[in-house]
């Protein structure tokens, strides 16, 4: 059955194929005055959000979707953060959805990984666990690199935490909290993420 489709559905996709090349260089200059390294090709569609402190570096073909209206899940902005230690390090033709990934020590994403929508990956606690860290020392924060190798499928609303590797061409199912490290070629999925079955 053939869906029949109001004219200002059709409004609506011209007004947003006009903006697209808008927001995409709007980004890439805003990135840049970051100090973002951005390789060639590298697409934004959406307003993404960044503060780097450090190093981000993104590699060609990559392709950064933010904001609901552009896809699936939950409403908010892709947002990309460092702090003065943290390094955010993206491979080629990767893709990236509604997803937040901050930094305070290294996160690496090798090529050809796909994050789902409202996704978050951090490799810190934010705050110390111990209560007399959090108040005399407020900048002492557990941190541990991620590495996210070639391949990677992760699903949407999942959580990856500080520590963690991710296996060439492992999968990550939808809504999971990864805490601890996957090998390669194997389906993981829950709260926390077990291990499904091997590919």
């Amino acid at each position: 059955m053939k869906i029949k489709r109001k004219p200002q559905y059709y409004l609506y996709r011209i007004i947003l194929d006009i903006q697209k090349p808008f927001i995409n260089n709007i980004c890439k200059l805003k990135f840049l005055y970051w100090g973002v390294k951005l390789g060639k090709n590298v697409t934004f569609l959406g307003f993404s959000r960044v503060l780097n402190m450090n190093i981000i570096k993104i590699g060609k073909n990559t392709r950064i979707i933010s904001g609901i209206r552009n896809n699936v899940g939950r409403s908010n902005r892709t947002i990309f953060e460092t702090g003065q230690k943290g390094e955010i390090l993206i491979g080629e033709n990767v893709g990236i959805s509604n997803c937040t990934i901050i930094s305070q020590n290294s996160i690496q994403i090798d090529n050809h990984v796909y994050i789902g929508g409202g996704s978050r990956i951090y490799d810190n606690d934010f705050h110390a666990i111990d209560r007399e860290t959090r108040i005399q020392n407020p900048t002492k924060i557990p941190t541990a690199k991620i590495h996210i190798k070639e391949g990677v499928f992760i699903g949407g609303h999942c959580t990856i935490l500080k520590g963690v590797t991710i296996g060439e061409n492992s999968v990550v199912g939808s809504n999971s909290l990864v805490t601890k490290s996957i090998p390669g070629n194997e389906i993981w999925g829950g709260v926390p993420a077990k291990m499904i079955k091997k590919i």
